[in-house]
């Protein structure tokens, strides 16, 4: 089979060439199509995979279980609720524990959904692709709130964690942030990554942050994800459908 398909391409590759009428010169030579034909010709997909398996197996490695499949959508969704909540994990390392941490990401950085069943290395960076660091700044309240309302206003959400939401026509009428009311004149710390700081997906949240507030993580958000997985699988928890209501749009 694999005699006849390369016979097969070679036939159309020339008659292609001889199709647009482009000049060309080949050579020919008899070939004995036998075992020893084989046994003379390297496999040249089995020499890509031998030369890149040790990449593909640790790819390969399955790092986590997942009780559903999870997709992104609007206003909140299972994997954007899980990746905003990772962010907000990631981010306890630079907090402190009375702070008020909330957590952004954007849906466009979510490039595909995460599967059913065996959950690997490989998935992660099909949804995660981009190098995209953690980082943290703190946000003073009034600008919180000018953020998520231009969200709500727009009907136009990014991923969020520790965020608890309702709004009515466009109009923010609760707002949660660490479990508390939304304060204009508190501060509070904003986990996000690099990109959305220098105004990504328009977000523009880096040119709200107080001065000399950014602290880098260094943290990939895909290692980031990685290292959520395998520490959630080695105490024994799968994932399950995230979604929990943060975020509640009415409509009249």
């Amino acid at each position: 089979m694999k005699r006849l398909l390369a016979f097969f391409v070679a036939c159309l590759a020339l008659s292609s060439v001889h199709g647009q009428a482009q000049s060309f010169t080949y050579k020919w030579q008899r070939v004995a199509m036998d075992t020893t034909y084989e046994s003379k010709q390297p496999n040249l997909v089995d020499s890509i995979l031998v030369r890149y398996q040790p990449g593909i197996e640790s790819l390969m490695e399955i790092i986590a279980y997942s009780e559903v499949e999870m997709d992104k959508h609007k206003p909140e969704s299972s994997l954007s609720n899980l990746a905003a909540d990772i962010i907000l994990d990631a981010a306890k390392a630079y907090t402190e524990p009375d702070d008020l941490v909330w957590s952004l990401t954007n849906f466009g950085g979510i490039r595909s959904s995460l599967p059913k069943g065996a959950v690997r290395i490989y998935d992660v960076f099909s949804i995660f692709p981009f190098e995209n660091s953690i980082v943290i700044v703190t946000v003073s309240g009034a600008d919180v709130r000018k953020q998520l309302e231009r969200f709500a206003s727009r009907n136009n959400y990014e991923a969020l964690g520790g965020i608890e939401m309702e709004v009515h026509d466009g109009k923010i009428t609760r707002c949660l942030v660490g479990g508390q009311p939304l304060d204009d004149n508190k501060e509070y710390k904003l986990a996000t990554i690099d990109f959305l700081l220098g105004g990504g997906d328009k977000v523009f949240i880096g040119s709200r942050a107080i001065p000399n507030s950014l602290v880098e993580t260094g943290i990939v958000l895909r290692d980031a994800v990685v290292n959520y997985l395998k520490r959630e699988t080695a105490e024994g928890r799968k994932l399950t459908d995230r979604k929990d209501g943060r975020i509640v749009v009415h409509k009249n």
